[in-house]
């Protein structure tokens, strides 16, 4: 197993395939082409000047608010990233559907027909999906049943502004809607990490009273009641931040007795109804549910990000992935960090060198507890190895 990536900022066709194809040699089982989307108006003409100087079997991609690569964030500007793959042993399935197609699979047999997968072969699937377009949280419910515990991982192309401006790439078509990926079976085993940028505060509760998204009670006492007693006890600059930025976490596994980071799905807190106490939260939630709040800001995102690399980190004598792709948000990056190249630099520092390549998107995909969600805020990582690898504990 293999990857290797290449960048460019070239802003002209014959300078963005000069530069990438004289980074690479030979011919690579699968291809993922990441383009700003300040490039994007020449993206079929790239492609195909591309396959003439470097052989991918299986070529995905998307236009983007910003690139990732090995090294390197690059907003703003133009850029191109390719990460490129030879991957022995592995059956490698892409995929291309429209919105229409996804109503057609309703079924787990319809899954296992539609990708000629079954959940024994545990596969790794990457997508990258048009937001304007793409119902995601029902593609992700069909395929966490169809395939359970199968870790998806991805990101929503970023840029455009309204419908039909994104592009993605399918080998060498190009769509303006729907949804492409790439199921991996075989000698690989793909292994997630979700940063989702928030700190807990105060308890953990559970939820007494509900109803679709919206909390009533907590421990049986008014959810207004708990968080004006958890909001007491922080400092004055979090209690400024709980203003603006304050979160739910939902906990995946009841049966834990004690929870950490990585335990809880993470929602937005929209409000709260003055005359009742209630809550307004982001998601579905039912009674029994374990919560906490949470509060996000740069040095919070920060915090998450080292402690799931540190936690997720091998041995010295273990063997380092062999490659990474990293679905950061388009909320993230400078503007929020001050600083360039933030994530990438604490992911190459904790689990590199390790070739790497991704995008700023408008939305981010990755398991939490083994259930693929659609995240905000979050940086979804994708880690790889041959199967044959024995993986640390966490």
């Amino acid at each position: 197993m293999q990857f290797i990536n290449c960048l460019s900022k070239q802003t002209e066709i014959a300078g963005i395939v000069d530069e990438l194809a004289s980074q690479v040699q030979g011919h690579y089982d699968f291809g993922i082409l990441f383009i700003s989307h300040k490039n994007r108006a020449f993206i079929q003409e790239l492609i195909q000047s591309l396959a003439l100087r470097i052989q991918i079997k299986t070529l995905l991609g998307c236009s983007c608010a910003g690139i990732i690569s090995t090294r390197e964030e690059v907003e703003a500007q133009p850029a191109t990233s390719l990460i490129l793959a030879n991957l022995p042993g592995v059956k490698i399935k892409p995929f291309a559907l429209s919105n229409h197609q996804l109503e057609n699979l309703m079924t787990t047999n319809d899954w296992y027909e539609f990708f000629e997968i079954y959940p024994n072969e545990h596969p790794n699937f990457l997508i990258l999906p048009d937001p304007f377009s793409s119902e995601i949280p029902a593609f992700l419910q069909r395929l966490n049943q169809a395939y359970p515990q199968s870790p998806i991982v991805g990101g929503l192309a970023s840029a455009a502004a309204q419908p039909k401006e994104n592009s993605l790439i399918f080998n060498r078509e190009i769509f303006d809607e729907g949804l492409v990926g790439v199921a991996l079976t075989g000698d690989i085993r793909m292994r997630t990490i979700v940063s989702q940028g928030c700190k807990p505060i105060g308890e953990t509760y559970i939820i007494t009273k509900a109803e679709e998204n919206v909390i009533y009670e907590l421990a049986g006492q008014p959810l207004l009641t708990v968080l004006k007693k958890v909001l007491e006890g922080l400092s004055a600059r979090d209690q400024l931040l709980a203003q603006q930025s304050l979160f739910v976490g939902m906990a995946m596994d009841e049966y834990k007795h004690t929870y950490k980071r990585g335990d809880f799905l993470i929602r937005g807190f929209w409000g709260i109804d003055p005359q009742s106490g209630a809550g307004i939260v982001g998601d579905y939630v039912k009674s029994g549910q374990t919560v906490q709040f949470h509060l996000r800001d740069a040095g919070a995102a920060t915090e998450d990000l080292n402690e799931l690399l540190t936690s997720n980190k091998f041995h010295e004598d273990k063997e380092k992935p062999k490659g990474a792709l990293v679905f950061s948000c388009n909320g993230r990056g400078e503007n929020l960090f001050q600083k360039k190249n933030h994530d990438i630099d604490i992911i190459q520092q904790h689990i590199g060198p390790v070739p790497a390549a991704g995008f700023f998107c408008a939305g981010e995909i990755g398991p939490i507890a083994g259930i693929n969600h659609l995240h905000g805020f979050t940086d979804s990582i994708a880690l790889f190895y041959p199967s044959s690898t024995t993986p640390s504990p966490n």
